[in-house]
Order: C-alpha cells, then sequence, then structure tokens
C-alpha cells in the first residue's frame, strides 16, 4: 500500500479518522496491521506539515483545513443526539443508550415470540421453591413439576433457588 493510495482515500473523504481511511482502502487482512501504521504515519507527517488539521481531539478527526466534523457525524438511535463516532460499528452515542437499546430490542424479540415479561417471584413461589429443593435436592423430575406449577422454566427455578442459598447463607 503506497502512499499516494493512502493520501487519494484522504483526499476523497475530506475528513476522516484513521478507521475510515482503513475501511476505504480495504486492504487484506493479512496487511491491515501494516497499512494501519502506514496511515497513522502519514496522518501524524501532515499534521505536522500543516496540510491536515486536527479537527476533534476524542475520538481523533482529522480533515483539511476549513473542513467541518458534521460531515462524519451520526444520530444517536436512542436520544436523537449527534456523536463522533470511535468506531464503524457505533450507532449510539454513549454506553447508557446502547444499553437501552439493547434493552428495547430485547424486549421486542420476547414480544415477537410469544415469550412473556421477566416477572418476579412472588412471596409464595419462593417458599414453594425453598421448601421443595431444600428437602428433595435440584432432581431434575422436581424441576419438572415446579416448573410446570410455576409457568416458569426448570432452568429459571434453579437458578433461583442457588441465589436464594447464597442470600441465606450471606445472612447467617
Amino acid at each position: 500500500m503506497t502512499d499516494g493510495k493512502i493520501w487519494e482515500a484522504m483526499l476523497k473523504l475530506r475528513v476522516f479518522t484513521p478507521w475510515m481511511v482503513l475501511k476505504e482502502l480495504n486492504p487484506p487482512s493479512f496487511l491491515k496491521q501494516y497499512v494501519k501504521e502506514k496511515i497513522r504515519s502519514l496522518i501524524n507527517a501532515q499534521v505536522k506539515a500543516g496540510i491536515l488539521a486536527i479537527l476533534n481531539d476524542n475520538p481523533p478527526v482529522f480533515g483539511f483545513p476549513g473542513e467541518s466534523v458534521e460531515k462524519i457525524m451520526r444520530e444517536c438511535g436512542i436520544c436523537r443526539k449527534l456523536f463522533i463516532p470511535v468506531q464503524d460499528s457505533d450507532q449510539h452515542c454513549s454506553d447508557e443508550c446502547e444499553r437501552e437499546y439493547r434493552k428495547r430490542f430485547l424486549r421486542k424479540m420476547r414480544k415477537e415470540k410469544g415469550m412473556e415479561e421477566r416477572r418476579r417471584y412472588e412471596k409464595w413461589e419462593e417458599e414453594l421453591i425453598w421448601e421443595t429443593l431444600s428437602k428433595h435436592g435440584c432432581k431434575s423430575a422436581i424441576l419438572q413439576e415446579l416448573a410446570r406449577k410455576l409457568n416458569r422454566h426448570p432452568q429459571a427455578i434453579k437458578s433461583k433457588f442457588k441465589k436464594m442459598k447464597r442470600q441465606r447463607r450471606a445472612v447467617a
């Protein structure tokens, strides 16, 4: 990969981050690290020479003087705030928005599959689980019977029982 090809990609983009230039060049996987280093080296040389300007510090965005950072900004899918992506895959401005997206996505998937929303255990359910499993243990047949009575998955009941045991040990 020559400096000319890298420079050509930067001229095409006008405002960019190093990953954008790498994506534009699309080198074979065995050359990616080498090309990354060449891109960084060329950008640093051009910034020192005053040909390129640092348009943003965190994440680093470079461009030609007079260019605007707004060209590469994206709108967050959750809060609609504009942000500069750190990676090509960034669709959300913060970790909080990413978590909110995942929460909404999972809720939608559960609804499409006809699954119920997660629900808390009632006091009587917890007592039944504790009494039954502490006497008989987590045998498959017993878990299946409890699952049928409580309309829950056997693994969820087993998990709840383990959590209850940990909580009781911590209290004691």
